[in-house]
């Protein structure tokens, strides 16, 4: 038996905090979905409505089984199925943003082979960190659900599940060189490299990408270029999304999820504009919008890279035995190079999804 499952009725979340969730459910869990809403008090942008969740975390005790923040999350999610989990991109005053966050904890929905079991688990938390005003159009009233697919017990024999976290977060400084241990604990499924500057490209950020096991005997990628990687990369989708916003007539920011390649087509929204312009190459999640005071327009925006993300998957992402194992393996390393003009107060986050087997 499959079914959806109300983990947490919608609630008022107007005050910042992190609200603690006991998953006191028995069936194998195989997505939990997070979904946000803020009601915008204003039309001025004030960022991506993923920020009003700045982090999702699943543990076990002192055990972390899942964290990201919202922008992560949406952005794994996309590399795991090809496209954006639900949402409203809207800088309306008075109407409602919404973002919504998977965490799958398998290859794809109902996956019999990779599931969370709770009874593998002494106390199961859900932690959602949020604040209502940190993106949309300020909002002044937030609210908060939780869902979860469930499939009982007789239906799947889970031998693990995937386990996605952000194993490190750093600032960039232009041309240095970062280098970071990665756990070797389970096997890999993929990595994702993120760093978000409005105005710059993901290669702008972190210019190549090193990755060696035990100090360069297996060289995995040996300084290949960003720039490269989101060109050949099979995995590397186009994605398209709507934005819809409210003109000042002065210049605003207005941000949406893709971050390079991106393309805009702008048109009314209720009403004639007089002259619309959107100005400049949209790198980074943002473009610079020029429309009527109180005139809402809406853009159709399509791109690559999520919240300034890059992909490094390992092996044929549904079949578990060609993923990279950590048998034998006394270290795993990443060496970054950042751009030579990466933005101001830039930083690179380093996301690991791996397969944790039940013992």
């Amino acid at each position: 038996m499959r079914r959806l499952n109300e983990v947490l009725a919608a609630e008022a979340a107007s005050t910042a905090g992190t609200k603690v969730i006991d998953l006191n459910i028995t069936d194998l869990i195989s997505r939990i979905v997070v979904q946000f809403k803020g009601t915008n008090s204003t039309g001025v942008p004030t960022a991506h409505p993923a920020t009003m969740v700045s982090k999702i975390e699943l543990v076990d005790g002192s055990d972390v089984l899942f964290s990201l923040s919202g922008k992560e999350c949406q952005a794994i999610n996309f590399y795991e199925t090809g496209e954006l989990p639900g949402g409203a991109n809207i800088y309306i005053d008075n109407q409602q943003c919404l973002a919504t966050f998977q965490l799958n904890f398998g290859r794809y929905l109902w996956d019999k082979m990779l599931a969370l079991d709770p009874a593998r688990f002494s106390n199961l938390q859900l932690k959602i960190t949020h604040n209502k005003a940190a993106g949309g159009g300020a909002p002044d009233a937030g609210e908060l659900a939780v869902f979860a697919d469930l499939m009982a017990k007789e239906d799947a024999t889970p031998v693990g599940f995937l386990m996605s976290k952000e194993i490190q977060s750093y600032a960039l400084t232009s041309s240095a060189h970062e280098y970071i241990s990665l756990p070797t604990d389970y096997p890999f499924r993929k990595l994702l490299i993120n760093s978000l500057a409005f105005g710059k490209s993901p290669n702008d950020q972190f210019n190549r990408i090193k990755l060696s096991i035990d100090n360069d005997r297996i060289v995995l990628l040996n300084n290949v270029r960003t720039s490269d990687i989101v060109k050949f990369m099979s995995k590397v989708r186009r994605f398209s999304e709507l934005v819809f916003g409210t003109g000042t007539g002065a210049l605003e920011t207005t941000y949406f999820t893709p971050t390079l390649y991106s393309q805009i087509n702008i048109s009314p929204l209720y009403s004639t504009l007089a002259a619309t312009v959107v100005l400049g190459q949209a790198f980074g999640g943002g473009a610079q919008v020029l429309a009527d005071s109180a005139k809402n327009f809406q853009l159709k925006v399509s791109g690559i890279c999520p919240h300034g993300s890059v992909e490094i998957p390992f092996g044929d992402q549904q079949d578990i035995d060609t993923w990279l194992k950590m048998t034998n393996v006394g270290n795993l390393k990443l060496d970054l190079t950042a751009g030579s003009s990466v933005g101001s107060s830039s930083t690179c986050e380093i996301i690991s999804q791996q397969l944790r087997n039940y013992k």
